[in-house]
């Protein structure tokens, strides 16, 4: 019985050590955020969170500095994380304060959720009707921008292939005209090689027909020759040698 006495009572001013330190980083964060010194007034709330983690005003005032820092996506998770621990009568705060970080984050499709949420649980907010349709219009100006940015895209998608295109005709127009220049330069070298080799003049027998004329000269005297040995030579007598 001793014990268990002493085990309450320790355990008592445990809890009460912590609360006094939660209640400690509360005031700072309070005092900070008042002085409007965001950052260091998130640092206490994180603190006081982090004793009490199932306390859902720390969370709040800690997205609160956080969203006054311009810290909007985690200022969105502590709202969040607030809405999901709170009392109905303050969810609809958390809801109203996530709508407006995911607005500042242009999530325009999260805040209008948001913006629901925290019409559900007091639908006489009209702070959150008026957000709610101004993030419906953000929304979609939002996507009709992305559509365009999509078309503009495709549009110039297109133009590339297209100068591509361009360019590889261009490319085999120049090969087709260098491959016909090299043609007609083989070709005039070609004429001009056979220019430079003598040719026959007019009334000029060339080299060949010179040469068939002296083959047949040739023959004509081997002929003559054969006949003279067949005639028998006489002399001033009238007899034969």
């Amino acid at each position: 019985m001793r014990n268990g006495i002493i085990i309450l009572i320790i355990m008592t001013f445990v809890s009460s050590a912590f609360a006094q330190d939660y209640r400690s980083h509360m005031n700072k964060g309070q005092k900070k955020y008042q002085d409007e010194d965001y950052s260091a007034a998130a640092d206490q709330f994180h603190n006081a969170e982090v004793l009490k983690p199932e306390d859902s005003n720390a969370k709040f005032n800690y997205g609160a500095a956080l969203y006054k820092s311009d810290d909007f996506a985690k200022a969105a998770e502590q709202f969040a994380r607030a809405a999901g621990a709170s009392e109905d009568q303050f969810k609809s705060c958390s809801y109203y304060d996530l709508g407006n970080s995911l607005y500042k984050a242009q999530d325009y499709a999260g805040a209008l959720e948001a913006y629901k949420g925290a019409l559900v649980n007091d639908p006489s907010m009209l702070d959150a009707k008026h957000n709610f349709e101004l993030a419906k219009i953000r929304l979609e100006e939002q996507q009709q921008q992305q559509q365009q940015q999509q078309e503009q895209n495709s549009d110039e998608n297109q133009e590339n292939q297209d100068q591509q295109q361009q360019n590889q005709q261009q490319d085999q127009q120049q090969q087709d005209q260098q491959q016909q220049q090299q043609q007609n330069q083989q070709r005039q070298d070609q004429e001009q090689q056979q220019q430079k080799q003598p040719q026959p003049q007019k009334g000029e027998m060339s080299e060949k027909e010179a040469k068939e004329l002296l083959e047949a000269f040739e023959e004509d005297e081997k002929k003559i020759q054969e006949k003279l040995k067949k005639v028998k030579v006489r002399s001033r007598s009238g007899r034969d040698w």
